[in-house]
């Protein structure tokens, strides 16, 4: 009778170990087939951005599908101002988007400022105990945050600003969170360049 309970036991706890490894399988490939549909969008919209007029709001519609696929509840994208030394938030979704268009902060403040400053991205998923992270947004605008990925835009080994996804809903940020997003910094910082090349020329044009 005892070794039938301790069989019975033993097969309940198969059981539900199975159940949680089958759980885990399920969500690991909703997770591949969302960064999958999500690279597929970058993929088009790499060919749109020669020819879109309004290439801000491509990319606010990148940004926007990428805090989607990473389940961010906020998300900016950030150009650096050389003349103040200053980064410039610009793209802005979330609770706090109104008050942060066009909010600027010093270019070597916070988790921003590392990553402008190394140009390498960065995950923290416990800001407030991390000393790179600044205090400041959070206390002005009555905030709170979480956790952040930051990755840096380059395009031609100039640093053109950072984006930053805040909050991931039930989860921390990982490295694959990090390569994506990477992807998408890599598309904004083309698509800013193919719009300053736009501007330069129609400045020319008119002097």
């Amino acid at each position: 009778m005892e070794n039938t309970t301790s069989a019975l036991r033993f097969l309940q706890q198969e059981n539900a170990r199975l159940q949680e490894e089958n759980k885990a399988l399920r969500e690991d490939s909703l997770a591949f087939q969302r960064y999958i549909e999500a690279l597929q969008d970058l993929y088009w919209a790499t060919q749109r951005i020669t020819s879109e007029e309004n290439l801000f709001n491509l990319l606010d519609q990148i940004l926007h599908n990428a805090m989607g696929v990473l389940r961010a509840e906020d998300g900016s994208l950030l150009l650096l101002d050389e003349e103040t030394n200053e980064l410039v938030f610009v793209l802005v979704h979330g609770d706090i988007r109104n008050q942060l268009r066009g909010y600027r902060i010093k270019s070597d403040s916070g988790i921003a400022g590392w990553v402008v400053s190394h140009r390498e991205p960065l995950i923290v998923n416990n800001p407030r105990q991390d000393s790179r992270f600044s205090l400041d947004i959070d206390e002005e605008f009555s905030f709170v945050t979480r956790s952040i990925l930051c990755v840096p835009m380059i395009a031609r080994a100039k640093l053109i600003g950072v984006i930053e996804l805040l909050n991931k809903r039930d989860d921390e940020f990982r490295e694959a969170d990090a390569t994506l997003l990477l992807i998408l910094a890599q598309v904004a910082a083309i698509a800013l360049e193919e719009m300053q090349t736009r501007l330069e020329a129609e400045e020319a044009k008119l002097a």
